[in-house]
């Protein structure tokens, strides 16, 4: 009886692992697709040559950042949109990093764990988009301009 017991509740325990398993990736399939057609549209066009990395931006427009650099070498981000829109592409080296930007952000803020730093096109131009959670465990959201490291807007405590 026991063995029994012992089989069924490790049956039970690989069968949620393997759904949990199944899920995630299920779950991530849609950003995936969106991201490789992103990337292929701006190898095809020729604006980024070698890609660092990609992900879905979303605002009033869902979009898609693609970070790398063209053929001379240069850091550039593309903001492909949804569907058929036009792509805009604009050069890194004169801009804010990734690390500039959190360390603005975060220079006034009570920061517990910072959740992503993502960079997307908005009607002010390229932001910095720097998620976090404070030390309240509330989440909070804070937007630098790329092009000189100001504040855009700040979404606190939600």
């Amino acid at each position: 009886m026991k063995q029994w017991v012992t089989f069924i509740l490790g049956f039970l325990s690989f069968l949620a692992v393997a759904l949990m398993i199944l899920i995630i990736i299920l779950g991530n399939k849609p950003f995936s697709a969106v991201e490789k057609q992103a990337i292929d549209r701006v190898e095809s066009e020729e604006l980024i040559a070698e890609v660092d990395r990609a992900y879905v931006y979303s605002n009033s427009q869902t979009s898609v950042t693609v970070i790398g650099t063209d053929l001379e070498g240069k850091a550039k981000a593309a903001f492909v949109p949804s569907g058929d829109g036009e792509i805009e592409a604009i050069d890194l080296e004169d801009k804010v990093t990734a690390k500039e930007a959190r360390e603005i952000a975060l220079k006034e803020m009570d920061v517990k764990d910072i959740l992503h730093t993502k960079l997307g096109m908005e009607t002010e131009g390229p932001v910095w988009e720097i998620a976090f959670i404070n030390k309240e465990d509330q989440l909070n959201y804070v937007y630098i301009l790329a092009k000189d490291g100001t504040w855009w807007k700040r979404i606190l405590n939600l």
